[in-house]
């Protein structure tokens, strides 16, 4: 998993640092890829609440790796009788992101067309316009 990431970061940033967002809805898999990406091994983990972060090394390059819960009451606020929704959390992290990790739990087919909303209004998100992308598709079987 490691050298995917690399190959691709790597040919982007060179020898520096890179701020990572892990992005998704809640129970994708996001803290256990993140500490799979750190520690190299898959640990036990619990919903997130708030957020965790880690830097991860690799050769010449060195990710800060926010992952962010992905509960409802997290990432969306249903504002009146338009569902209009903001992502006021998750929105504080958005500055100086240069790359999103967007995991998608795919044995989850229930909620499929609601992370496919949150990923297309994490792409309209004007601090994020420059961020190079990864979907991680999560749990095939």
């Amino acid at each position: 998993m490691g050298i995917v990431f690399t190959r691709l970061f790597s040919s982007l940033f060179g020898n520096k640092e890179a701020r990572i967002l892990v992005l998704g809805l809640d129970n994708a898999g996001k803290t256990t890829i993140l500490y799979r990406l750190q520690m190299g091994e898959v640990v036990s983990t619990i919903p997130t609440i708030g957020f965790n972060v880690e830097t991860v090394q690799y050769n010449n390059i060195k990710f800060q790796v926010w992952d962010l819960g992905g509960q409802t009451s997290i990432r969306v606020i249903h504002l009146g009788i338009y569902e209009n929704h903001v992502r006021p959390y998750w929105r504080c992290y958005f500055p100086n992101t240069q790359a999103i990790i967007y995991v998608v739990d795919s044995s989850d087919t229930e909620r499929l067309v609601i992370a496919k909303e949150e990923f297309h209004a994490i792409l309209e998100e004007e601090e994020l316009k420059g961020a190079v992308v990864l979907i991680f598709a999560n749990k095939q079987v």
